[in-house]
């Protein structure tokens, strides 16, 4: 018997000299997984929380390359015509979110922040607007044609 221990602890100590390092690298992998899908996470969360990167992002995907450049520089250059409204609204929302997960839940503040967000969402599409005008007609037909049938196709149930 005393022939037969000294093998079973090598045995373990090799088995341990594999697990560790196995463990780690196995580690190292996982939380580059999770800050991967935390990253893109982050980046989805910023175009769905700023209006005007939800429109560039929506509006220039179907859009041949010359339009969507000038479509995006159309809206950008016109950016101090909304970025007042458009951080305004960024900010309703980030309140309305904020009030909708405070315990205890309040509805008349919630109801309150709605109304408020709203009110945001109209001053925004106010300055907006006239930019968003100016873009759409420096595009051709056939690229408003598509704009308009992704975007139809992306309201419909």
């Amino acid at each position: 018997m005393t022939d037969d221990m000294p093998q079973i602890d090598t045995v373990r100590r090799d088995w341990r000299r594999i697990a560790l390092p196995a463990s780690i690298v196995l580690n190292i992998f996982l939380i580059a997984i999770v800050a991967g899908h935390a990253l893109t996470g982050l980046r989805g969360a910023a175009i769905l929380n700023d209006p005007v990167a939800r429109v560039l992002a929506n509006a220039t995907a179907v859009l041949p390359p010359k339009d969507a450049e000038l479509f995006n520089k159309s809206i950008l250059d016109a950016a101090p015509r909304y970025a007042d409204g458009a951080k305004g609204l960024i900010k309703a929302r980030q309140r309305l979110i904020a009030r909708i997960a405070t315990e205890p839940f309040d509805p008349d503040a919630v109801q309150q922040e709605l109304k408020n967000w709203r009110a945001a969402t109209d001053s925004f599409f106010e300055a907006f607007d006239g930019p968003l005008t100016d873009a759409l007609a420096k595009l051709s037909p056939e690229s408003r044609r598509r704009g308009l049938a992704a975007e139809q196709g992306r309201a419909a149930p």
